[in-house]
């Protein structure tokens, strides 16, 4: 069972991956208006999804995911202060060579933490699989 909603899990992040490296590919070759455009329809995506993502934390039962739930609002309020800090600071660069720099850099370190999020979703996944065989291995020899 738990290497089946992995596996779902697993191919939804690849499907976004793919959209991550194609958008990112086209942004280098559109123009200005396109990729506003493109700026845009990704925002209200990230927005929906961020909506459905908070709905399905309050929905469960489960008082592990009451323990997330708290956490990610947390961590949505760091974001947001966080997000309002350094576009108040990027807003102000006179220089559109150091503000297209420091984008450019924020864009580097979040894909960083991206990659940091994929290597320990991994370890946690990893975990329980190993937990879901020990636990069948344990019902298997008390069948003997």
């Amino acid at each position: 069972m738990a290497c089946e909603i992995l596996s779902v899990k697993l191919c939804q992040l690849d499907e976004r991956m793919g959209k991550l490296h194609s958008r990112i590919h086209m942004s280098e070759t559109a123009h200005h208006s396109q990729l506003r455009q493109e700026i845009t329809a990704l925002e209200q995506e990230c927005a929906a999804s961020e909506l459905a993502l908070q709905q399905e934390l309050q929905l469960s039962r489960s008082t592990y995911v009451t323990v997330l739930a708290k956490s990610y609002e947390e961590m949505e309020r760091v974001v947001k202060s966080a997000r309002s800090r350094l576009q108040t600071m990027t807003g102000c660069c006179e220089d559109p060579e150091t503000c297209a720099e420091a984008k450019l850099l924020l864009a580097e370190y979040a894909l960083d933490f991206a990659n940091q999020a994929a290597d320990r979703a991994l370890l946690l996944a990893m975990d329980a699989i190993d937990t879901e065989r020990l636990r069948q291995e344990k019902e298997e020899r008390s069948k003997l």
